[in-house]
């Protein structure tokens, strides 16, 4: 009998986005999937993983303060040992990525990278250092097939690095932070209105207040909630703290709590001042609920404006108070755009349409056909 296809995914972050592509990938192939405990734990929940789950799970500790001298070797001994016929590894600027591709770059498997950021955000987030720029660079140089999220991110990608000569294609950011089969749904309350995430300044938390000053100058009925921790959170604060209809959480918030806080809102607010794609739009989706966000980046290659959200030119505060003012004050529009965002993410978001394309693509880069 022929050795059944192996995908080794390397994932010391996006714990998430890797498990739920790997349950997906494992309908046609053999998986195994490499975490890395703290970050896992951290992003998601490791006891969301089922005993069942259809595909091989390493969880390793590699923080390089306590147990990465032994947790980073064992990581890559992960990989090799499973004898895959490709690597999947995500850019982010750590040192366990870049040098597990440098390593696998000495034989002939294929390594394929999930560019997350084609261009570094303007004001925060990853690759803004030299050291970070450094990194993102090596991977790139070490990788033989890039996936980017969205249409609009490949042009982004070969803007920023013009010397890559391997493919590029899209493969879509799945649903995340999506609830339990058996969990009870959690009712949207009228007016509530949630921006989510980590708050570096590109996310546009100060964009967003603005528009709330707005909302609240015009007299329509609203509460905001900022959830999330990050620089913004400390520059910001004291202003959110003089605005009764903000609510903000600046703290750890488990993945159940994450997921419950997303379905409650009527509209989950995105104004980023630039972007290539958001693991909070996915968490939208994935709960089934709409955005307002900024057309930027890959995001409009996810929204469509008027169908699963609404679209709104980035850093204008006067458009995004009128696009949540639309939705607040329409019942109608958001149960067309909650049902266009279910839509969605059973539809391009779902991580099993994404497997099949992605697979084919592994076929190819092995020459195994599809």
């Amino acid at each position: 009998m022929a050795k059944r296809f192996r995908v080794a995914i390397y994932a010391p972050h996006f714990a998430e986005y890797s498990y739920r592509l790997a349950a997906a990938l494992a309908r046609h192939c053999d998986v195994r999937l490499v975490l890395n405990r703290k970050d896992a734990n951290q992003q998601w929940n490791l006891s969301w993983i089922p005993p069942s789950a259809p595909f091989d799970a390493r969880v390793r500790d590699l923080s390089l303060r306590r147990f990465g001298a032994i947790g980073l070797p064992t990581s890559f001994l992960d990989v090799l040992t499973f004898r895959p016929d490709v690597v999947h590894c995500h850019e982010c600027p750590e040192y366990f990525t870049a040098g597990l591709m440098e390593l696998i770059r000495l034989t002939s498997l294929p390594r394929v990278l999930t560019v997350h950021d084609a261009i570094p955000h303007s004001e925060g987030g990853s690759g803004t250092n030299s050291s970070e720029e450094g990194l993102r660079e090596r991977m790139r140089a070490s990788a033989t097939h890039v996936t980017v999220h969205g249409q609009s991110c490949i042009s982004d990608f070969r803007r920023a690095s013009p010397d890559y000569k391997g493919d590029v294609t899209s493969s879509m950011h799945g649903v995340l932070m999506v609830p339990p089969a058996d969990a009870v749904p959690v009712q949207s309350m009228k007016g509530r209105i949630l921006f989510f995430g980590r708050m570096w300044a590109y996310k546009g938390l100060d964009v967003f207040l603005d528009a709330i000053d707005m909302l609240a100058k015009r007299g329509v009925p609203h509460h905001a909630i900022v959830a999330g921790r990050g620089p913004e959170m400390t520059r910001l604060g004291p202003r959110m703290a003089g605005v009764p209809t903000i609510e903000a959480i600046d703290a750890y918030i488990s993945a159940a709590d994450t997921s419950a806080l997303f379905q409650s809102a009527e509209i989950i607010a995105l104004p980023y001042k630039d972007a290539s794609q958001s693991g909070v739009l996915a968490s939208a989706f994935g709960n089934r609920r709409p955005v307002v966000a900024s057309a930027t980046g890959g995001i409009p290659d996810v929204v469509t404006d008027g169908i699963n959200g609404l679209l709104v030119p980035p850093g204008d505060a006067t458009a995004l108070a009128d696009a949540l003012e639309r939705v607040l004050t329409s019942r109608s529009l958001a149960a067309s755009l909650t049902d266009g965002a279910r839509e969605t993410a059973a539809g391009s978001l779902n991580w099993d349409h994404i497997a099949d394309d992605l697979f084919a693509s592994y076929r190819r880069l092995t020459g195994a056909g599809v």
